[in-house]
């Protein structure tokens, strides 16, 4: 299959280029503001959909809203008109707006429905993630490129509402309908994209701010929330590549070493630790606090007995050949020994953070199982 992607070095357009050539049997012709109109012509025979991107939203006067947005269009409609060539263009939902913007947008639409039999009318709300211009016409791209860079941002009003879609969820609705599928949501001539975002920029900008504090601390966002993680990915994608390496602190005693990783708010903490052979690590209990050893490299043993039972006692011999999740029961003391020659690698997930104040850890020696 061969394609047309109008606008190819705009946002939306990097983001479909770069999924495009991940599919096989995909060839794409690009079309960007610099190129000739003739490169269009040229290739239009072997064109089998078109992605029409282009567009103008930031013009040095009215009339290019005009000339970029449906004048461009109609040129490609009456190019393909005659021909069997699908054609999808990214309008907005400024479309039904009075504005010059939305007027040239509209313009564009309805010449399509006009002369076209097969099309796609996707009609965007605010568009975020990676590679969108900031300070531009991008309030998430603004506040994530100046928040990261320390820069002042503006909000006039924090409790102006947003309705925001995400760059991958277009980008994969629209290889979707490429390659024949009918759009999620259509209604009357026009598609929507999903899920949609209601948020507030209040709302945004304090997200953006915890993301910012997380990069130099142990803690990591929550991003169990859809919409929280897509933006804390679009944020790390405005963060100067320098300063996403940060340093953990390695405790070192006669037994090896021990590192956290990291803290979540809601799932606990990981962490690793590094024991020399012959060293036992443990023998204490919890109560509540729950643990999974996963030895990722050498070979330990890991015992467990019930503080209750005296023949409740457990014993497993587990390797880096096949790599064990072990979960400690509350209640068992437990102890993992390196019985290996080498280094012995322990990653270890806890349901809660520690608290010095409070660590629910109680010393009590593994009893061995007979």
């Amino acid at each position: 299959m061969k394609v047309l992607i109008t606008g190819s070095n705009g946002f939306i357009g990097k983001n479909l280029v770069s999924h495009l050539q991940e599919e096989d049997n995909v060839e794409i012709i690009t079309y960007d503001v610099k190129d000739n109109f003739s490169k269009i012509e040229d290739n239009i025979d072997d064109i089998d959909f078109i992605f029409h991107l282009a567009g103008v939203n930031r013009p040095q006067s009215v009339e290019e809203f005009y000339h970029g947005n449906s004048d461009l269009t109609k040129k490609i409609v009456d190019l393909i008109k005659n021909k069997n060539i699908p054609l999808l263009i990214t309008s907005s939902i400024q479309a039904t707006k009075d504005n010059d913007y939305g007027k040239s947008k509209k313009i564009a639409e309805d010449y399509i429905i006009d002369n076209l039999k097969e099309y796609y009318i996707f009609r965007l709300h605010n568009v975020f993630g990676k590679w969108c211009r900031p300070n531009y016409n991008s309030v998430v791209a603004t506040f994530c490129y100046n928040i990261s860079h320390d820069l002042e941002i503006k909000v006039n009003d924090p409790n102006t509402e947003l309705s925001l879609i995400y760059i991958d969820d277009i980008i994969e609705e629209f290889i979707r309908v490429m390659k024949g599928s009918k759009p999620e949501e259509i209604n009357d001539k026009y598609c929507y994209i999903n899920p949609r975002y209601n948020v507030t920029l209040g709302y945004i900008t304090s997200k953006l701010y915890e993301f910012k504090d997380s990069m130099n601390s142990i803690y990591v966002p929550n991003t169990g929330n859809d919409f929280i993680k897509k933006l804390y990915s679009t944020y790390i994608s405005y963060v100067d590549v320098n300063k996403t390496v940060t340093t953990a602190t390695k405790n070192v005693d006669e037994r090896g070493a021990f590192i956290e990783l990291m803290r979540t708010y809601e799932n606990g903490q990981f962490s690793v630790s590094f024991s020399k052979p012959g060293i036992i690590r443990g023998n204490h209990y919890h109560h509540t606090k729950l643990e999974r050893f996963i030895v990722i490299k050498g070979r330990a043993k890991i015992s467990f007995s019930s503080v209750i039972d005296d023949n409740d006692n457990y014993s497993f011999i587990v390797d880096d050949n096949e790599i064990k999740i072990v979960t400690i029961p509350v209640g068992y003391t437990h102890n993992i020994e390196n019985i290996g020659d080498d280094e012995m690698i322990l990653a270890i997930w806890c349901n809660e953070l520690f608290d010095k104040e409070k660590p629910d850890t109680y010393y009590k020696k593994v009893r061995e199982k007979k």
